[in-house]
Order: C-alpha cells, then sequence, then structure tokens
C-alpha cells in the first residue's frame, strides 16, 4: 500500500512539472512566445538570420548580445530547428522581425522539444493542437504559377500557411509573387499565398503588409 501511494505521488509530482513547464513555455517573455523553449547564448553576440542562410538569398538580420547591459543572460525561444540552425522568437525584441535563424552552435540548448520533455529532430515542431507535426520549410503551391509582382510595404513574417510555422521574413520594398494577375481586396488579416524571391521559397505573407492585397 504504502509503495502504491509512493508511485501515485510520483506520477502527480511529474505530471504537475510537466505542466508548469508547458505554462512557462507559452507566457514567458513577450507574451508571445507559446511553443517555443528558452535559451541562453554561448558566444558574446550571435546574428539572428531574418531568413535561413542559402545561396542567392541577401542575407540580413540583427546581433544578439549574450548578456544585457546589466550583465543578465539574454535568452531566445527555440521553436525549430533545420540543418545548422534553429529558427528562435528573440524574446526581448520589440518590433519586426522577432523570428530569425541563429547558428544552432550559438545556443546552449539547440533543440526543440515537445510538451513532455523530450527533444524533437529537424524540421519538428509542437503545432496548434500541442502535438508535434512536420514543418515544411516551403508552402504548398501545386499548381499554382508566379504571376502578379507586388511589393511589401514592411516587414512582416512568411509562413508555410496561413498562421502557421514562421519560415522567413520580408521587408519594406520586397518583391512579392502572388498567382493570381490582381491581389484583390482582402482584410488585414487574410494570409496571400506566393513566392519571396528574397527569402528563397513559397510562403504566405499577411495582406497587412501588401498594400496591393487590400
Amino acid at each position: 500500500m504504502r509503495a502504491r501511494k509512493l508511485a501515485t505521488i510520483v506520477i502527480v509530482l511529474t505530471a504537475t512539472l510537466a505542466g508548469a513547464a508547458l505554462t512557462q513555455s507559452a507566457h514567458a517573455g513577450n507574451g508571445s512566445v507559446k511553443y517555443t523553449h528558452g535559451s541562453t547564448l554561448t558566444q558574446p553576440t550571435c546574428t539572428i538570420h531574418a531568413n535561413y542562410p542559402k545561396a542567392g538569398v541577401p542575407d540580413w538580420g540583427w546581433p544578439k548580445a549574450q548578456q544585457s547591459p546589466r550583465g543578465k543572460l539574454n535568452r531566445v525561444g527555440v521553436r525549430y530547428t533545420v540543418g545548422a540552425y534553429a529558427l528562435v522568437l528573440d524574446y526581448g525584441r520589440k518590433g519586426e522581425p522577432s523570428w530569425g535563424f541563429i547558428a544552432k552552435s550559438c545556443l546552449a540548448d539547440p533543440y526543440a522539444y515537445d510538451g513532455a520533455g523530450h527533444r524533437l529532430p529537424d524540421r519538428r515542431a509542437v503545432g496548434g493542437n500541442g502535438k508535434p507535426k512536420t514543418v515544411l520549410m516551403s508552402a504548398p503551391h501545386k499548381g499554382k504559377h508566379r504571376r502578379a509582382l507586388i511589393h511589401a510595404s514592411e516587414t512582416g513574417t512568411l509562413r508555410n500557411a496561413g498562421k502557421s510555422f514562421v519560415i522567413g521574413n520580408v521587408q519594406k520594398g520586397d518583391p512579392f509573387y502572388i498567382t493570381k494577375s490582381r491581389c484583390g481586396k482582402h482584410s488585414a488579416k487574410a494570409w496571400i499565398l506566393g513566392y519571396a524571391p528574397k527569402s528563397g521559397r513559397w510562403g504566405y505573407v499577411q495582406a497587412a503588409h501588401l498594400p496591393a492585397c487590400r
């Protein structure tokens, strides 16, 4: 009987700790960090790239210091990993872009995890239903072709589906090829499919960043 009670206590304690970890993940930093895993940096300064670094893609981003001016360790939130990089949310950054790719060698804990604390492999991340899923690094576009060229008016995220995983960023003036001859009128929150040459991939951008779609 005593052994059974002890086992029950251990199970309850484990579940409680797991729940606390999920709550911390969902409410840390600036309040928009759901499903990220916080990590400190291993170097004095690391570059966060707005888009995944690859040949033919202009490299732009921002430096992230290991410590704040007061000596506090800065943290970024790992969403998923791909190759030598991890997509992270810069907890301390105000404005956009706030998501970007950082070298895994710059992270003290360069992994993504599921809700139970299990390490996830490359291009796997927790989805909106709380379960791990594969991250597509380009939006599905079978049967779609580049047609009209429009431009972004401000910085915004590029995602593999509407309200889904960040796979890059566009900035003011960036070209964006949509799949229709005209974008039409959409709400600011609508997600528009197209090809972003300066990100090197297909994805969705919110209409709020695309004047031709408003």
